[in-house]
């Protein structure tokens, strides 16, 4: 079997590379750069874009392109080639918007963001490829992933700061906002799942199937950090873009056999000790 990886040196993109060598070890797996071109492969996952709310409201037309044209053209590679690999998108859990929780694959598309819009035009894009050029297009719709490696998004930013800065730490919102948290080494089987045992034209969600408090989230990123829980203060005021409260279902990925192996504790601790060992 032949794979290729764009976006491989990124921050999922590593945790696959390991699993797939762990996972697939007869496989030829082959890390695909911005600009270079696709293999022949039997498996695209294409992780390559950019990530995250915050820098799609500072740049929307950016977002865009790195999201949606990236993935435009990577499919227009394969449109013209003679071999027809399986496509697996890294898409996001942004695209439902403020849907009721649990939410379940078959939810509306009602983005909230420059960013939830970018990965809703993504993935209808393999759908028409699918359609015009045969192309097995699968699409993973990632919760919150976490981990050691990611420079970047809440967890990071919340540890970081905690064993940055003195005296207490100051978080947006108000603390009762629910989150699905998801390791990336757990995101990267979820991947490997959908693209060995997953079907043409599946829509499959990724998350931890734990819903989390951010709360409790930044209590156990302060304590590892050596500050005190009772410390923290939240600033009432939420970020443009996001929902209060969003889990996935994350029903039809565990019937492909995809269990989550890492806890949340576990995953926080390991990020701050990450963090901690760069600074």
């Amino acid at each position: 079997m032949r794979i290729a990886v764009t976006g491989g040196s990124g921050f999922l993109g590593t945790f696959l590379l390991a699993v797939l060598k762990e996972e697939l070890p007869d496989a030829v797996v082959l890390e695909v750069g911005r600009g270079q071109p696709l293999p022949e492969s039997d498996v695209v996952f294409h992780l390559a874009g950019s990530v995250g709310i915050e820098a799609s409201l500072a740049d929307p037309s950016l977002d865009l392109d790195s999201n949606a044209g990236e993935t435009l053209r990577r499919l227009e590679e394969l449109r013209a080639a003679s071999r027809k690999p399986y496509f697996v998108l890294a898409s996001s859990c942004s695209v439902y918007g403020a849907a009721a929780s649990p939410v379940p694959e078959d939810a509306p598309r009602v983005p909230r963001s420059p960013y939830g819009a970018s990965k809703a035009a993504a993935e209808l894009l393999v759908g028409a490829y699918g359609f015009l050029a045969g192309i097995g297009g699968r699409i993973a719709r990632i919760a919150n992933p976490y981990g050691p490696g990611q420079r970047r998004l809440v967890v990071y930013d919340l540890a970081r700061r905690a064993l940055a800065e003195p005296g207490p730490l100051r978080v947006r919102g108000t603390g009762e906002e629910i989150r699905d948290l998801v390791h990336g080494e757990d995101v990267a089987r979820a991947l490997v799942a959908i693209a060995t045992r997953g079907e043409d034209g599946g829509i499959y969600n990724v998350g931890s199937g734990v819903p989390a408090a951010m709360r409790d989230v930044a209590a156990s990123i302060a304590r590892a950090a050596g500050k005190r829980p009772e410390d923290i203060g939240f600033e009432g005021t939420g970020e443009p873009g996001k929902v209060d409260t969003f889990v996935p279902s994350i029903d039809r990925i565990c019937a492909l056999g995809f269990q989550p192996r890492r806890s949340l504790a576990e995953g926080l601790e390991e990020t701050v000790r990450w963090i901690e060992g760069r600074s």
